[in-house]
């Protein structure tokens, strides 16, 4: 038997993609992370914006991925913007709810706006991989 017959031998003996009679692939091979690790699985896969597949074959083979990412990966540095924007949207609504006094329609308004700042704050964060 020939090297490269030993390696197509072994190949399909480990499940190799290589092509059937059929023409169907073969199942896929799954990877399950220990518990302690999963979350930071998790996490570097959303980080990466790939998919896991990609994911995977980049951080195992080193190669790119074949397709473009499916998401855009957001710098941190705009994240970073962002955030500082909404901390300084929120002081100016505190403010102008100072200045309203007791209005209950502004006051009704300024709390919805508020709990909308506090979603978009949360994402900023979720999106740079901490917690709010």
């Amino acid at each position: 038997m020939t090297p490269r017959g030993s390696a197509q031998k072994s190949l399909s003996k480990l499940g190799g993609m290589e092509k059937q009679n059929d023409q169907k692939r073969r199942g896929p091979i799954s990877y399950r992370p220990p518990v302690e690790l999963e979350a930071e699985f998790w996490l570097r896969v959303e980080r990466s914006g790939l998919s896991k597949n990609a994911f995977i074959t980049q951080a195992i083979f080193g190669k790119e991925p074949a397709r473009a990412a499916r998401k855009p990966v957001i710098e941190k540095q705009v994240i970073g913007h962002l955030l500082a924007q909404t901390a300084r949207l929120h002081d100016d609504l505190r403010e102008i709810a100072l200045v309203a006094g007791n209005d209950a329609n502004v006051a009704l308004q300024l709390e919805q706006i508020l709990t909308e700042l506090v979603t978009i704050r949360n994402g900023c964060f979720k999106a740079m991989g901490r917690q709010s």
